[in-house]
Order: structure tokens, then sequence, then C-alpha cells
């Protein structure tokens, strides 16, 4: 609580000073007083919240070998590569963030997004007063956005030995699945073609994702680090098969 408290005196003196404001600013009592009660009462609820949201985990790029060695079975597998439209993200409320990778102890200070959405405010509107501004932290909109930021880090944190990952998160208000890969699914890429769900994969593909790119992809240790190449599949009926084999058979009789 202290520390909440003291960041969020700290930022708006910091505001305060950036505006040349004669004399300093002091932050009226009332106002961190009502901030003292809301972090008391938002608590439990921002606990809650974090623990029920959605997480779809992503990587910047396919060209990843590590990726294709530990989450692909030593590349027996699929990387999917999708396309984050403004609707799709507007409809499921889905929020894009960046993984922070730490190697020390993970605490999160929610004042700390209190200062950076407070200093926005500030850039956008240099003519407000500070009063006005302090004002303003307590719109609804800004504690959405003050809430669903800080929902977003507080489950974005890992540790820095997986920073090669460069890891992206959407984030849902709420766990489960969502029907919207028909959506977003533009490219998918794969390396081996040795194991047992490979044509069943592609077959699904073929079917249900028509317009769905394949890649394959091929790691060397040459000038051209990664090659890769488009696949084109071509599904061909059994009736159609039985047809042209008995075809090659009375022709071979004839």
């Amino acid at each position: 609580m202290a520390d909440y408290i003291a960041s969020m005196d700290r930022s708006i003196r910091d505001v305060a000073e950036q505006r040349d404001i004669t004399g300093g600013y002091t932050v009226p009592a009332e106002s961190l007083a009502a901030y003292e009660e809301e972090h008391a009462q938002e608590s439990e609820s921002f606990l809650k919240a974090t623990q029920g949201v959605g997480i779809y985990s992503t990587a910047g790029s396919p060209y990843n070998q590590p990726m294709w060695a530990y989450y692909s079975d030593n590349s027996k597998g699929f990387c999917f590569e999708v396309e984050w439209t403004d609707e799709v993200l507007g409809q499921y409320q889905l929020m894009p963030t960046g993984v922070l990778y730490s190697s020390v102890a993970r605490v999160h200070n929610r004042a700390d997004i209190f200062g950076k959405l407070l200093r926005e405010e500030a850039e956008l509107h240099p003519d407000w007063s500070m009063d006005r501004l302090l004002e303003e932290t307590r719109s609804d909109f800004f504690l959405f956005r003050f809430n669903a930021l800080n929902t977003c880090r507080a489950v974005s944190i890992k540790h820095s030995d997986w920073a090669h990952e460069k890891e992206v998160r959407l984030i849902a208000p709420r766990s489960g699945p969502l029907p919207i890969l028909k959506q977003i699914l533009r490219r998918v890429y794969f390396m081996r073609t040795d194991f047992p769900e490979f044509v069943q994969v592609l077959t699904k593909l073929h079917q249900d994702y028509p317009d769905v790119e394949l890649m394959q992809l091929a790691f060397q240790h040459t000038e051209s680090y990664v090659d890769a190449k488009q696949v084109l599949v071509k599904l061909i009926p059994v009736s159609e098969m039985l047809a042209r084999e008995g075809r090659n058979t009375e022709t071979t009789e004839d």
C-alpha cells in the first residue's frame, strides 16, 4: 500500500514539475486518500481478474529454430501465421501485449501504469490544470485502461531465460477457446513430413481452409539461412483414382 501511494504521489509531482508549475505542486490530501481507498477496494477484484483471463501466446516469427525444437517435437509439427485485425480484437476484447522478461523477483506495482497513463493525458492536454488532470484519472475510460493494462502486465512477465522467444500475448477477458481461427489464419508452416498426423492435418487444411498458404521451411548453415517455399496441395477423389487405375490396367491388357 505504501509503495502504491508513494508511486502515485511521485508521478503526479513529476508531471507538475514538467509543466514548470511555480512553487511546485502539492497533491491534495483528499486525492491521495481516495487513491488509497480505491486501492484497497480493487486489490481483490484485480487478483480475480488476473486469475481468470485467457492467454494466447505467440512468437514474432516462424524462423526460430529453438521454437521448432521444443514446441514442435523436433520439427514434427506446424506453425500457424495469424493476422489480428482490428475487427477481431474489438469483437473479442483482445489486448496484445509484449512479454516482460526479468531475472529478479516479480513485483508488480499498479501505480506504475497510473504514472504512464497520467503522462499520456498530460501530453494530450497541455492546457489542463493539474486538478483537471487528476479529475480525469477517475473517469470511466481512464479506469478501464488502467485496469486493462495492469492485468495485461501482471500476466505477461517471464524469466529472462525465455527472452529469445520474443513472445507476444493476446489477453482475453476470460479463459476459453474462441471460434476465430478461420478469421485470422493466413499461412501454415511445416518442416518435416515423416509423422503420422501430417497427412491428416494437410487434408483438414485443404478441405476447411482452402485459401490458407502452405509453406515448407528448411534451415541451413549457409548464406541463405532460411529457405521457405510455397507448397500446393491437391486432393484426388478415391473414385477418380480407381477409374484411372482401371483405365491403366485395361490399356496394359490390350
